[in-house]
């Protein structure tokens, strides 16, 4: 598998279902394709009971997600998909991602920015002691990298 040198790395298949009319994977998709290696990483620290036990309970709600592609990707096409935590607020913290074809050819990368979130309330909260220090230890070494 190439990796994408990401703390955290996926592959994923293209499905039929993500290709659009010209045969390459149609732009939304990248974003739950995001979702997938972003919930899958979050996982982490949920058994780290940092963030509750229950991923359906995760605290957290998507304020901001951009995506910048780089070159198409194709159906039955391998693709790795790497995520990491690139900053920390006081209620928010930003997530980069790389996806990266089996050639090792950069497909897209993106951000997204969530914000701890309390349903009940309907408001924020500050990051839970103990995540970022689980974050650095997890992501230990890893330096975001400085995308255009």
């Amino acid at each position: 598998m190439t990796q994408t040198t990401y703390p955290y790395e996926i592959s994923l298949e293209v499905a039929f279902r993500d290709i659009d009319a010209m045969g390459f994977v149609n732009n939304a998709v990248f974003f739950a394709y995001f979702e997938t290696v972003r919930i899958k990483y979050l996982g982490e620290v949920m058994r780290s009971g940092l963030l509750g036990t229950e991923l359906l309970d995760l605290p957290l709600i998507l304020v901001d997600a951009s995506c910048t592609y780089k070159s198409p990707a194709l159906l039955t096409e391998v693709l790795h998909i790497g995520a990491g935590v690139s900053r920390f607020g006081t209620k928010s913290f930003d997530m980069l991602y790389r996806v990266q074809g089996e050639d090792g050819r950069l497909v897209a990368y993106g951000k997204t920015v969530q914000v701890m979130y309390d349903y009940i309330t309907r408001s924020a909260f500050p990051i839970p002691d103990g995540v970022q220090q689980f974050v650095a230890r997890f992501q230990a070494g890893w330096e975001p990298p400085a995308y255009p």
